[in-house]
């Protein structure tokens, strides 16, 4: 999993931007994408008390770039603004992201298999697999662990493609 470096140039005057009028708003920002050549901005926010963003709060926050399209001469002509909630299966890319998912099941994209020889009791239906569905435990700076079907496992974040929020839509149901 790559995590990003700092952000510069316009990605940072975008990123201050944005957290100036989501504070303005008692919002937070949940992960922010910046595409240079088509002058895309995609903002992902999120209610800090119920970790999900409704329509009103998007709106809310694309209206408030309103003002500053046409005082800030830096943000480029062909700029567009996306904003949404980070939605229920959430991309996590950043220590914490993770760590506002623990004790949550978590599908990772990895980039190897585990080692079986490690992980003696790892399942034999998850094996030969790069993608798994776990139960995300702890995280650290450098590896989260993971409980997958009763093994534990350490997985570092360099063994990371991909991973996002593994939503049980029937837990949900009553």
């Amino acid at each position: 999993m790559v995590l990003k470096g700092p952000r510069t140039g316009i990605e940072l005057k975008f990123f201050e931007l944005t957290q100036k009028i989501l504070a303005e708003n008692n919002l937070e920002l949940y992960e922010m994408e910046w595409h240079a050549p088509s002058g895309n901005l995609v903002v992902f926010i999120m209610n800090p008390e119920t970790k999900t963003a409704l329509l009103e709060d998007c709106v809310k926050i694309d209206r408030g770039f309103n003002p500053y399209l046409e005082t800030e001469s830096w943000i480029p002509e062909n700029f567009t603004l996306e904003v949404s909630s980070p939605g229920l299966y959430r991309t996590l890319s950043k220590v914490e992201h993770f760590q506002s998912a623990i004790g949550e099941d978590v599908m990772l994209h990895l980039v190897k298999k585990i080692d079986e020889e490690k992980y003696l009791d790892f399942p034999k239906a998850m094996r030969n697999n790069l993608k798994i569905k776990v139960k995300l435990e702890s995280v650290d700076d450098d590896s989260i662990m993971v409980d997958a079907k009763g093994t534990r496992i350490h997985i570092p974040f360099l063994q990371i493609k991909k991973a996002n929020l593994e939503t049980n839509l029937s837990d949900n149901k009553e």
